[in-house]
């Protein structure tokens, strides 16, 4: 059912020793300038913040202040996503920081999946910098994740039915997909 991607090959230059020292200190979330942010969890909180009825949410969440508004509440998901994938595997003594550049969060709606067709993706750039310098010790530029999602009218409504069993959300079952690839990229020999 899940379909991961990585767009590009990138090589870790890291040994397993340099690895085996590291320990998660932090983890930085932010959005490029022209990050493309599709949630409707997002959109629909933005929607009920702001008293907007359904047939002017296309329009109006659709402005710099309703993508801010789903950046900010979008983007401590991914980091304690992330935090909870990347953590448990670095317990060494070095402190970094994973900083996540997220360039697309899409998870297509159900209208969307029946009417066009779309689906479930993250792409990111992922740099591990040293903590204390700042410096940056490895980078994955544009990572991504993607899960498929049911099309068209039978498979949107078993998606739904699976979306429902499940204790993660969409965004949530993306995020941890996008984390445990990293995880496999960073941990490759070690």
């Amino acid at each position: 059912m899940l379909a991961l991607a990585g767009c590009q090959t990138v090589e870790n230059s890291l040994s397993q020793n340099d690895v085996a020292a590291m320990k998660l200190a932090a983890v930085t979330v932010s959005f490029a300038p022209d990050a493309r942010v599709q949630w409707e969890d997002g959109i629909r909180a933005y929607a009920t913040a702001k008293a907007i009825s359904d047939d002017e949410i296309a329009t109006r969440a659709n402005t710099p202040e309703g993508n801010a508004y789903v950046q900010t509440m979008l983007g401590p998901k991914i980091k304690a996503a992330l935090e909870q994938k990347v953590g448990p595997q670095l317990h060494g003594a070095r402190p970094v920081r994973l900083e996540v550049v997220v360039k697309s969060f899409v998870l297509a709606g159900a209208v969307q999946r029946i009417l066009i067709g779309g689906g479930r993706g993250m792409v990111a750039d992922a740099n591990l910098v040293d903590a204390r310098t700042g410096a940056v010790i490895v980078s994955y530029p544009g990572l991504t994740a993607v899960v498929y999602a049911g099309q068209g009218i039978v498979g949107t409504a078993v998606q739904a039915a699976i979306d429902a069993s499940s204790a993660q959300s969409p965004a949530e079952k993306l995020v941890g997909i996008y984390g445990d690839m990293y995880c496999r990229w960073l941990l490759r020999s070690a």
